[in-house]
């Protein structure tokens, strides 16, 4: 009878067979970590991606930053040089202004009126002068509003002084008169055709 030893072969089999499990489980094992490893390697990335991303507009927003500066400087600049320019033109206007003045006050005086005295505070200006009659006066008044220098004309008062008389035995009246002065005005004092007729006659 022949005897067959089948424990070498069942050992073997076995294993075979657990290697064969060890492989069928490994494999999967592995598909899980390369999974996982493709993933973390994605996150990764884009974590990289979005902190160079950051970086970059960190970096602009500081450069940015500088040119607000830069042109809030610029406007800083801007304002006070046009403060300086209205300083320079308002002094340059000062200069002249008192000059254009006095050259409206006499300019636009009429034939028979004439001033007597004049105080000037600021802008604020009183007129005191002698007329022959009240149409002179008004005369006086519209020419000068046309000469673009004075502005708010007022009539203070006006009364007959028995004591100032010309010749022929005329009364004078006396006048007081305010005004505001405008430098600004750009038109030179002219008078009027009735103020021009009354200094022809």
């Amino acid at each position: 009878m022949i005897k067959i030893n089948l424990l070498p072969y069942r050992a073997a089999r076995k294993k075979e067979i657990i290697t064969r499990q060890i492989m069928i489980g490994a494999v999967p094992l592995l598909a899980v970590c390369l999974i996982i490893g493709a993933f973390w390697w994605s996150i990764n990335s884009r974590i990289t991606q979005v902190q160079n991303d950051i970086a970059e507009l960190k970096k602009k927003i500081e450069q940015s930053t500088l040119k607000m500066k830069d042109i809030e400087n610029f406007k800083v600049q801007k304002e006070l040089l046009a403060k300086k320019l209205e300083i320079i033109a308002s002094l340059r206007k000062n200069k002249t202004g008192p000059v254009r003045m006095l050259d409206a006050l006499s300019t636009c005086l009429p034939g028979n009126l004439w001033l007597i005295n004049f105080i000037q505070k600021g802008t604020d200006l009183q007129l005191d002068g002698r007329s022959m009659d009240n149409l002179s006066i008004s005369r006086y008044m519209v020419n000068l509003e046309n000469s673009q220098l004075f502005n708010d004309i007022e009539l203070g008062e006006i009364k007959t002084d028995n004591k100032a008389t010309i010749t022929g035995g005329v009364v004078l009246k006396v006048f007081k008169m305010k005004s505001r002065v405008n430098y600004s005005g750009d038109t030179p004092a002219t008078p009027s055709p009735s103020a021009a007729g009354a200094k022809n006659r």
